[in-house]
């Protein structure tokens, strides 16, 4: 295996693009297919559609960004930015970030859904919809869990693995790609549009946008992949704890609704406390590089 690392190093910008997207749908495949072996097929069970997203996460996310980077790269660790510790301050910082900014993704969120396609595409527009509330139907299926060990699994499932997933995949070797052919800047906002559009969650098209983008500043900044996953396992984190607290039986207030309605007033003062704070994380992060601009 040594005598592959690197091999492909001299690969062009749409090579690679074509081997990342080949080896994301040979491994989702294979993950597929161990599903199908260590389950009984069925999405209406629990336990099996639990099974099937662990394995499709990690041969859809983990597994192809990995590959790419050894042949890409005599020194795979380094490609993917994850050879670097965590600055502990920096990291408290942004789980804070994440949490303050909620009111304002959700505000972002309520802008969103609002927005309506024109009458000439109401056909794609009910078609979304409906996607939307199956996608919502499944993801509540996968939330559910009633004691702490199906919580802790849920944790790693929904929370951990994603994150580690996605921000391989996507600023880890994806960003990177742009980057190489388009610059730093255009790489971000375009992965960021790929991120939130290959969800296919037309309606949280904007939160997630924006997510991305943070995402991939927090790379750029820091040079070190672990803190967009940090912060992207934050982002989902508060979403398996408070949907199990709440489904069973706990008195919380519904973290999706902080920054709508009748309260968007502290979804624009977290949106204005966001910005402080990411200005506060690039000058920590780039006292001493030249950083392009966020536009």
């Amino acid at each position: 295996m040594v005598a592959f690392k690197g091999i492909l190093k001299e690969s062009g910008i749409f090579s690679k693009i074509l081997l990342l997207l080949g080896a994301t749908i040979f491994f989702t495949i294979v993950g597929l297919l161990f599903w199908k072996i260590f389950s009984d097929g069925d999405i209406t069970n629990i336990a099996s559609l639990k099974l099937m997203q662990l394995f499709q996460s990690i041969g859809m996310f983990v597994i192809p960004p990995i590959v790419a980077a050894y042949l890409w790269s005599e020194k795979p660790i380094i490609y993917l930015k994850i050879e670097k510790r965590m600055n502990w301050w920096i990291a408290i910082i942004i789980v804070l970030f994440m949490i303050m900014a909620i009111p304002f993704i959700n505000l972002l969120g309520e802008f969103n859904q609002q927005l309506t396609l024109p009458k000439t595409l109401a056909g794609l527009e009910a078609i979304m919809k409906a996607s939307e509330l199956e996608t919502a139907k499944v993801t509540e299926q996968l939330l559910n869990a009633h004691t702490f060990n199906a919580l802790m699994f849920n944790i790693f499932l929904i929370a951990m693995l994603p994150a580690l997933g996605e921000e391989l995949f996507f600023r880890g070797v994806l960003q990177h790609i742009f980057q190489d052919w388009k610059g730093a800047v255009v790489s971000i906002w375009v992965t960021a549009f790929i991120f939130s559009a290959i969800h296919f969650q037309f309606y949280g098209f904007l939160p997630r946008l924006l997510l991305g983008a943070f995402f991939g500043y927090l790379l750029l900044w820091s040079d070190n992949l672990w803190l967009p996953i940090l912060a992207h396992f934050i982002n989902n984190l508060m979403a398996v704890i408070f949907f199990y607290l709440k489904n069973n039986g706990y008195h919380v207030f519904d973290i999706d609704t902080i920054g709508t309605g009748n309260t968007q007033w502290l979804g624009a003062i977290s949106g204005f406390a966001a910005i402080v704070v990411i200005i506060l994380i690039k000058r920590l992060q780039t006292s001493n590089s030249k950083i392009p601009p966020i536009i």
